[in-house]
């Protein structure tokens, strides 16, 4: 008597696929970076799709390497600019809270929208990838002896405070501890990455991981006061104008990038949630 077969497993869900391929990013795997790439970029779309629809401005956002003093990353970057996210956040440190956001969200407080918006500048951070050390100069080439080809050295993985700050963000996902061990988790593991800094200290007593009430309970990185989600409180800053501080440092960027920005920050933090319960977890059209 044959035995039956197994039934398939189910596939990831796009906000499984884009934490997978986020976590890729830094994991110090042999991955070609175009690889990378095509899934970062496909695993984004589906989700954008899937929360957006034809508001998502993620095709704006890729991923791509940046060359420093102290060596060389991939990180999520705008593909017009020569700009990091993180780095477009930095720059929008101290704006006000936008109306749209305060319309959608009227109990958030300033310091809670710097807190989302610094909490999000870490978490696209600490998945980039850990700096590839410089390369080493080429040796002079010696008459009638070989010389052998200079390799580039696969990416590092990621350093412990790194690794330990994306164990706490997938933890959240997996839903598999208390709302309050994650929440302590998280606040540690953030600080230990990002240094205690007051201002760093003030945005980790802000957040904390909280569920959602029944029928459909999911862990969620949210706002501790208020409760609310800050991937929501991110993505409702669809529209709002580009801060004046952002633009006097990168004059030639648009409203549809720096929506792009809003969106691929909001979806990522979105792809640490547990996964609803409902098939869709696609947000009402703003008007």
């Amino acid at each position: 008597m044959n035995s039956p077969s197994p039934s398939p497993s189910p596939s990831p869900s796009p906000r499984a696929r884009l934490r997978h391929a986020l976590l890729r990013i830094g994991a110090g795997r042999h991955a070609p970076e175009a690889d990378l790439r095509t899934d970062l970029e496909c695993a984004l779309s589906e989700l954008a799709e899937e929360m957006l629809g034809e508001r998502s401005r993620v095709g704006s956002v890729t991923l791509g390497s940046a060359d420093h003093t102290w060596g060389r990353n991939l990180g999520l970057r705008l593909a017009d600019h020569d700009v990091g996210l993180p780095n477009l956040l930095w720059k929008a440190d101290g704006s006000a809270l936008p109306a749209r956001v305060r319309e959608t969200h009227p109990a958030l407080r300033q310091d809670e929208w710097e807190a989302a918006l610094l909490v999000g500048k870490l978490i696209l951070i600490v998945l980039e990838s850990e700096p590839d050390p410089a390369p080493a100069p080429e040796p002079v080439p010696v008459r009638d002896k070989a010389v052998p080809h200079p390799q580039r050295l696969p990416r590092p993985a990621r350093a412990p405070g790194r690794e330990s700050f994306c164990r706490s963000l997938t933890a959240i996902a997996e839903h598999g501890n208390p709302q309050d061990e994650l929440t302590a988790l998280l606040r540690t593991t953030l600080l230990a990455f990002a240094s205690e800094t007051p201002d760093n200290q003030e945005a980790a007593q802000h957040i904390a991981v909280l569920s959602t009430a029944p029928p459909q309970p999911a862990m969620r990185l949210c706002l501790s006061r208020s409760g609310l989600s800050l991937g929501q409180v991110l993505l409702s800053a669809d529209g709002c104008p580009v801060p004046g501080s952002v633009l006097e440092e990168f004059p030639d960027l648009n409203q549809d990038e720096w929506n792009a920005v809003m969106h691929v920050t909001g979806l990522v933090l979105s792809a640490f949630e547990t996964e609803p319960a409902n098939a869709a977890g696609r947000l009402p059209h703003s008007t």
